[in-house]
């Protein structure tokens, strides 16, 4: 039950870090010849990796290596997640005495951070495993080779829609306070346009044929302009709801690029940067109005 409730509560904050205890493991009953396993010490990952190695009864060391609580992916990208982490964990925990090899299996998403030649200067053979930690039981049988199956990462939709609650719990905390202070009379409309963002840029982006986020933000604000245009008649609020509804989609589309594996090396800021000073210039002046 808490196990549930943890998985329910960073799910909704993924965003934030959540650490577990730096350590090394011995999964089973681990000997010299025992793979090495190396992680993260997000927490999440780390409960739902150890239930799957004491389900299969794979006999290993697992090195939790410290990312201040950060997951494989996003911790490798930031640089905290580097072949230096790894090696200090190493030294720390004297892991050279506990096999009597050296190869280590690196999740395959940390390529970004963990270089296998800077591991190999210093004694150690770095093997990148397969994407999801469910096909390491195979991997590990077919002599740490990978098919093309345990190379493909899947962004499906269960996925995004977790990625969507989280989206949207970050985004209403940035803006329930400007949609009180600009549009406290719709608030809770407001509320939901956050939701209807956030989780449409991680459900249907992909069928926006644009390739910059912050753009597809700005697509999915046109149904919902259409709406708010032909049900609003006062021709001051109906230019106030423009904005808001412009501002909340470029916003949103900016920020899922930290949200999606598809934009992290977009460059968007410049651009949200400017639509979002036209945007108060031209709020500004309805308020003269």
């Amino acid at each position: 039950m808490i196990g549930w409730i943890k998985d329910i509560y960073q799910t909704l904050f993924r965003f934030a870090r959540f650490p577990c205890e730096p350590e090394t493991i011995a999964v089973g009953n681990p000997d010299k010849t025992s793979p090495i396993l190396v992680t993260c010490n997000f927490d999440y990952t780390v409960r739902h990796l150890k239930e799957y190695l004491q389900k299969e009864a794979l006999d290993c060391f697992l090195l939790v290596v410290n990312t201040k609580g950060t997951n494989v992916w996003c911790a490798a990208a930031e640089g905290i997640f580097t072949t230096e982490t790894v090696l200090s964990h190493l030294k720390v925990y004297d892991v050279g005495e506990l096999v009597n090899h050296n190869r280590l299996i690196l999740p395959q998403l940390s390529v970004a951070g963990i270089k296998r030649k800077e591991l190999k200067e210093q004694g150690w053979e770095g093997i990148y495993g397969p994407v999801y930690f469910t096909d390491l039981k195979e991997f590990l049988n077919n002599g740490l080779t990978k098919n093309k199956d345990m190379q493909a990462l899947e962004y499906g939709y269960w996925e995004r829609f977790k990625m969507g609650l989280s989206h949207a719990v970050f985004c209403t905390l940035v803006c329930v306070i400007p949609i009180f202070i600009f549009a406290s009379d719709w608030w809770i409309q407001g509320i939901g346009l956050v939701w209807y963002f956030a989780f449409s840029m991680q459900l249907i982006e992909h069928f926006i044929p644009f390739e910059r986020l912050l753009y597809k933000g700005l697509v999915l604000s046109l149904p919902v302009l259409a709406l708010a245009l032909t049900s609003i008649s006062d021709p001051i609020l109906k230019t106030q709801a423009t904005l808001g509804i412009i501002a909340l989609g470029g916003y949103i589309g900016y920020d899922a690029q930290g949200h999606s594996h598809l934009g992290q090396n977009q460059k968007s800021g410049g651009i949200f940067a400017k639509i979002f000073v036209f945007l108060i210039l031209v709020y500004g002046g309805t308020l003269l109005l």
